[in-house]
């Protein structure tokens, strides 16, 4: 047996360490972690593996630019079985037809649009339903980067009883030269559980699914440019609902599961809207309430009148010498002064003042009886107010107030054109709360239980409508809501959380602050492993949005002190988590996968943070985009997908993130029997690499969309590459005292321990890294090289260099696959 002198096996699985932890032993994960994980992440167990690869799905849309249509004609009717309904003459690439209130006049019917294609009828989309009961506006459209040049249009329906047709002014669009702007993205699971995606750019919102590729699109030009990056979505079985501040709040409905790609626009169906106070002048009702009065003989009558809680002195009936009288002495007269007495008493009371009045409304009533009205008006008209009276100095009279004109005033709607619209929505409760709301900043409305667009907030029982202020002067923006041990609500100034857990309208809701740190807007908040977790803000504030969040912050309950604790929990990656602007939380998905949460930053980098509570692990990881790709839109989709947007030189696609496979965007081919492969998506000079058969073949440079494999396959993945590098904490000598000592030093040996690994090259001491062959004597010719799981010991003269702070690298020269369990070294320091 050889001996192997080695420092202690190092599991590397903390993830990527800032560049000020360099030399910092006393760290406890130290040894665990690393300069850097580009391309690889941490395994829950030990060590690192690659990080996965990407499909590609379909480029973004380009910018829609009107197509002109001539001669457009609508055919009436009646109708029967399947004819053409509408035509028209165009000239020129057709990507998107909108066809606007199509509706039939009795029956119901189907219809498809179609374009002349190089003289063959060929469908856009289709076929949408449409019922007598109501007009339907459709966007029939081809997949992103698939219009076709079209001489005509037509629409072709198909009725089940006779009917006549109306269509309105039929529109045309093609994708111009220029790429929109990135795009939004927002994930659906249908009721059938079909998991659906949504990429949201300006003018249009085109759907996706992970097996079927392209849906359907819907035009929707009122959102652009400047409101895209700051929307806010709900999305729930057949509703993705679209909120901004500065839009009228729209939905996105899904007419049956059966044809996914008949898709309806409208708007937020509110009813009603929550109506505030704004600071306007809105018409005012005073508060009235009657006292009525009983008795049975002639003792003296003495009454006092409580209202909110004060409670006026006793006020005796007198005569005009100020004498207390019995009731046989009683007249119109002394009821008069009895009224302005007590009114007297009610002015002085300290939350009243001018404005309340009372009278005598029943001169000429019976003997025994009478009643007095009091209102309040003035300044104090337009509140309800709470009144009793009692009588303390006889049982003979009775006084029973009751109340005959509420006091309220008739606000305005919260939302509206003039006053702006939401910008958040989320699920609490079986309640639906807006936020972000622009007339009230620091408010929130939460509908009525199960009833999501009811925001009457004047209902009385507890189910009904709720709108509150965190506090009632405040200039804090609610930027997000959460539903967690308790409703949290994320402001640009802190986290507060609700201390009643069940919210009712007749409970008041008390906030405590959680943290103070604020939320980046436009990340959501998420939660891992029963953790809460958000983005920091921006020190700059909310006006600094688009420069992204700083760090990644914890929200732990604590059962003891009854509260939220609020901790930063990136702090040895504070290199990676600057400017990030959105976030996406991904279950495990593996026994080798922690939780994830997905931050993507301004600049276009993509960091993954594994989070492995009882471990103390936060595993930070960098994705980085082959070919200098910029990553602009993240989500997961209802099966635990991650979709990427990645804008490229010339290239702008969407992608679906895949642990299996090694390349990006990626499609899947079949050479023909010379292996040519032809039709390839990149641009002329790409460089890619094939997966053919098991074989890792390339680079090759793309050229009319084409490269030759040089041999037949079966079929073959074509992508982009970006090598994965693993370098580890700089190694420097500790004496026995614990004092750490720079010096010049070398990494000589390293043992690595591989599994399922394909492709290694290994490097240190700031040389440059070489391959490791890892064929072995035994193995197959005429197959592909198995995957390796050994124990690899690199040394001598394939690890030159000394320097300070000396670090191992482990890295790829080609693709394939790649995972270490764990490695040592051995060094002179």
């Amino acid at each position: 047996m050889v001996a192997r002198p080695a420092s202690p096996v190092r599991s590397a699985n903390a993830g990527e360490f800032s560049p000020d932890a360099s030399g910092r032993v006393d760290i406890k994960q130290y040894y665990s972690g690393g300069l850097a994980y580009k391309n690889v992440e941490p395994v829950p167990q030990s060590g690192f593996r690659q990080m996965g690869g990407t499909w590609r799905k379909y480029p973004w849309r380009k910018t829609l630019s009107a197509r002109a249509i001539t001669a457009p004609a609508t055919f009436a009717g009646p109708h029967t079985g399947t004819q053409t309904v509408w035509s028209g003459t165009v000239a020129g690439t057709v990507a998107a037809v909108s066809v606007p209130t199509f509706g039939i006049s009795a029956g119901s019917a189907t219809f498809t649009v179609e374009a002349l294609v190089g003289g063959v009828w060929t469908a856009i989309r289709g076929p949408f339903a449409v019922a007598a009961a109501a007009a339907e506006t459709r966007t029939a459209a081809f997949a992103p980067g698939a219009q076709k040049a079209a001489t005509a249009l037509r629409i072709r329906a198909t009725f089940s009883v006779s009917a006549t047709v109306t269509i309105g002014a039929v529109t045309a669009w093609f994708e111009d030269t220029a790429a929109l702007a990135p795009p939004r993205f927002v994930p659906l699971t249908t009721d059938d559980g079909t998991p659906l995606v949504c990429f949201l750019a300006p003018g249009i919102a085109d759907f996706f699914t992970a097996e079927d590729g392209y849906v359907g699109s819907v035009l929707d030009f009122n959102v652009t440019n400047t409101m895209l990056a700051d929307m806010g979505f709900y999305a729930e079985a057949a509703t993705i609902g679209l909120f901004h501040t500065t839009l009228q709040t729209q939905r996105v409905l899904f007419q049956s599961s059966a044809r996914k790609h008949d898709l309806e626009l409208d708007l937020w169906p509110y009813n009603p809207v929550a109506k505030a106070d704004l600071g306007g002048n809105y018409p005012k009702t005073p508060d009235q309430w009657d006292i009525f009065i009983r008795w049975t003989n002639g003792d003296a009558l003495a009454m006092t009148i409580t209202v909110d809680g004060e409670a006026t002195p006793a006020v005796f009936h007198r005569d005009a010498t100020n004498a207390i009288i019995g009731s046989v002495a009683f007249t119109n007269a002394t009821w008069a002064l009895f009224c302005a007495a007590l009114q007297a008493e009610l002015v002085l009371l300290p939350s009243l003042g001018a404005g309340v009045t009372v009278a005598d409304v029943s001169p000429g009533a019976p003997d025994g009886q009478r009643n007095l009205r009091v209102t309040f008006g003035g300044a104090l008209s337009g509140s309800e107010h709470q009144l009793s009276a009692s009588i303390p100095n006889s049982a003979n009279y009775s006084a029973l107030s009751y109340h005959i004109k509420v006091g309220k005033t008739d606000k305005e709607n919260l939302f509206s054109a003039s006053r702006g619209w939401p910008g958040i929505a989320e699920l609490v409760q079986d309640r639906l709360v807006y936020g972000l709301i622009p007339a009230v900043p620091g408010a929130h409305v939460l509908s009525r239980v199960g009833e999501y667009f009811n925001l009457n907030e004047a209902g009385k029982d507890d189910g009904a409508a709720i709108l509150n202020k965190l506090r009632s002067q405040t200039n804090e923006r609610v930027l997000h809501i959460k539903e967690s041990k308790y409703m949290l609500v994320f402001t640009d100034k802190g986290v507060y959380f609700a201390i009643s857990r069940t919210i009712a309208r007749n409970t008041p809701m008390t906030f405590v602050r959680a943290s103070e740190i604020g939320a980046q807007p436009n990340c959501r908040p998420f939660d891992l492993e029963g953790v809460d977790y958000y983005v920091a803000i921006n020190p700059k504030g909310y006006n600094s949005r688009a420069d992204g969040g700083k760090q990644l912050v914890s929200l732990v309950y604590d059962e003891v002190s009854t509260t939220f604790n609020g901790a930063p929990v990136s702090l040895l990656a504070t290199h990676l988590c600057e400017k990030i602007i959105r976030s996406a939380r991904q279950l495990p998905e593996t026994d080798l996968d922690a939780s994830k949460a997905w931050l993507m930053r301004a600049d276009g980098r993509l960091v993954a943070a594994q989070m492995i509570r009882n471990q103390d692990i936060a595993g930070f990881c960098e994705w980085i985009a082959a070919d200098g790709g910029l990553v602009r839109e993240i989500g997961i989709d209802g099966k635990n997908r991650l979709w990427l947007a990645v804008e490229r030189a010339g290239v702008s696609t969407i992608e679906i993130y895949d642990t299996a496979i090694f390349l990006q965007d990626a499609v899947t081919v079949t050479p023909d029997l010379a292996g040519n492969v032809a039709g390839l998506p990149y641009p002329d000079g790409t460089p890619v690499w094939a997966d053919a058969d098991g074989y890792v073949i390339g680079p090759f440079t793309v050229d009319g969309g084409a490269i030759g494999l040089g041999d037949s396959y079966a079929s073959a993945i074509v992508g982009r590459w970006q090598a994965p590098r693993y370098e580890s904490m700089p190694q420097v000598h500790v004496t026995p005292g614990d004092d750490v000592i720079l010096r010049p030093g070398r990494i000589h040996t390293a043992h690595i321990n591989i599994l399922d690994t394909g492709s290694i090259a290994v490097g240190a001491n700031g040389s440059t890294p070489q391959n490791v062959p890892l064929a072995e004597v035994g193995d197959p010719v005429d197959q592909p090289t198995p995957l390796k799981t050994r124990l690899l010991t690199v040394s001598g003269e394939d690890l030159p260099g000394y320097m300070t702070g000396t670090t191992l690298v482990i890295t790829q020269t080609r693709p394939g696959h790649l995972r270490v369990k764990d490695y040592a070294t051995g060094a002179k320091l």
